[in-house]
């Protein structure tokens, strides 16, 4: 890559351990060779992209000069096996739009199916949501209380409570003072 010879690279290495010094000169010399192994390997994917991208135009080139000669001037077995490939892609491409058509006409039939099912199921609920509605709006004299019932009911609610709350005269006492005591 460049004409350097053992000599210059003694002289570079004299003037770098001037320079810099023998603690920082191991540190450049690596730092160094890390740049030049990157450019390195830069240059070797660029020589390798290069490579490739000429064989890909070779090969371009070539198809090019393949079609110009045109189907005629094949061989009669090379133009027997190309009419034959054309044949079995054209079978090919009736057989899918006949498994095409098949598959459309089964899923038009699952959702024509699916749509009845959604529509007994919705009228099902209807119903049963009327039934439920009229079922609701029955009087309700008949559960209602009385206004005896009330009162019992609210003592044993106040019964139920007095275990968790204190009675409210201990809340109204006042803690005993000094004076009290006296």
């Amino acid at each position: 890559m460049f004409d350097i010879g053992f000599s210059e690279l003694v002289l570079v290495f004299i003037v770098g351990l001037v320079v810099l010094g023998p603690q920082r000169l191991p540190v450049a010399i690596r730092t160094v060779m890390g740049w030049v192994r990157t450019i390195r390997g830069l240059a070797a994917n660029v020589q390798n992209e290069l490579a490739q991208e000429l064989k890909l135009q070779e090969l371009q080139e070539s198809i090019k000069k393949a079609e110009e000669l045109n189907l005629s001037q094949l061989s009669p077995e090379l133009s027997k096996t190309v009419a034959e490939l054309k044949e079995s892609a054209q079978k090919m491409q009736e057989d899918l739009a006949d498994a095409k058509g098949e598959i459309q006409a089964l899923t038009d039939d699952r959702v024509m199916e699916i749509q009845r099912n959604i529509e007994q199921e919705s009228q099902t609920l209807q119903a049963e949501a009327t039934l439920q509605t009229e079922e609701h709006k029955l009087p309700l004299a008949d559960t209602q209380l009385s206004p005896a019932e009330i009162a019992e009911q609210a003592e044993a609610d106040e019964e139920n409570l007095s275990a968790y709350y204190p009675p409210d005269d201990d809340l109204a006492q006042s803690p005993p003072t000094k004076q009290d005591n006296a």
